[in-house]
């Protein structure tokens, strides 16, 4: 009988584990499923940026046990999960959603964000007023075609009001949205992967994950339509059953 993987699922910048509430409810009966917090997020102690890396992949590491691990990263989640990956032990399958191997635009990549999403990115890391926070919670859902109640249900049971960010944890993870690239990177990913992007996402252009999905040798791609920057939230349902197919396809 094939081993149960660990599902274990690191958020993006900004948010917090409880992010993932529909995933947790959904696998936890299925399986071992963890959401981990960034430093500096949803309660989690802050450590300086250049200890993120190594602190995360040992927190997946200890979590896991040698049990398989499916890695479910999302936007600076997702960048965060292709930088650790080689450190993680028995890594079965990587996920990879709304993410982006190079978060700004540069003169040889396109595909990155706009300077005006930057630039309220830059905004919101310095005054982390809430006015600012959920302008850009809004700005994950454009393109879901929701109202505004079920918006406000959404930022409700996915933002943790009770730990608030940490400002300092918000620089850090801009930073490494600002520095990372992680293209040539890519090409050494062995593990099946499963890229999944929102066809509207106004933070993460959907042709970033075209490109994950054309540079990773084991990959399929599956884009949702009327959907933006977190389909795992605005489409959890199709989402989750999406993540399961896929994941007992895998042989462990």
């Amino acid at each position: 009988m094939p081993s149960l993987p660990n599902i274990i699922f690191l958020h993006g910048w900004g948010q917090s584990a409880q992010i993932w509430h529909q995933q947790i409810k959904y696998f936890s009966p299925l399986t071992r499923t963890y959401a981990i917090n960034l430093p500096g997020h949803g309660g989690a102690p802050d450590i300086p940026q250049e200890e993120w890396a190594q602190h995360i992949a040992d927190e997946i590491n200890h979590i896991s046990q040698d049990k398989p691990v499916l890695l479910i990263g999302w936007s600076l989640g997702g960048q965060i999960a292709l930088k650790v990956k080689q450190h993680i032990h028995n890594l079965a399958g990587l996920v990879l959603i709304s993410t982006t191997p190079c978060f700004r635009q540069q003169k040889d990549w396109v595909h990155g964000c706009s300077d005006e999403v930057w630039q309220g990115f830059e905004q919101a890391s310095q005054q982390q007023t809430p006015k600012l926070m959920q302008r850009f919670f809004q700005m994950m859902l454009h393109g879901d075609k929701l109202g505004r109640k079920e918006i406000l249900h959404i930022a409700k049971t996915a933002i943790n009001k009770q730990q608030p960010l940490m400002q300092q944890a918000l620089q850090s993870g801009l930073s490494l949205l600002s520095s990372l690239d992680l293209r040539e990177n890519l090409a050494h990913i062995a593990v099946p992967s499963l890229v999944v992007h929102g066809l509207q996402d106004v933070i993460v252009p959907a042709q970033a994950g075209e490109y994950l999905a054309a540079n990773i040798a084991n990959s399929e791609l599956h884009t949702f339509e009327d959907c933006g920057h977190a389909p795992f939230l605005t489409h959890h349902v199709a989402f989750n059953q999406l993540l399961e197919s896929w994941w007992k396809n895998l042989s462990m």
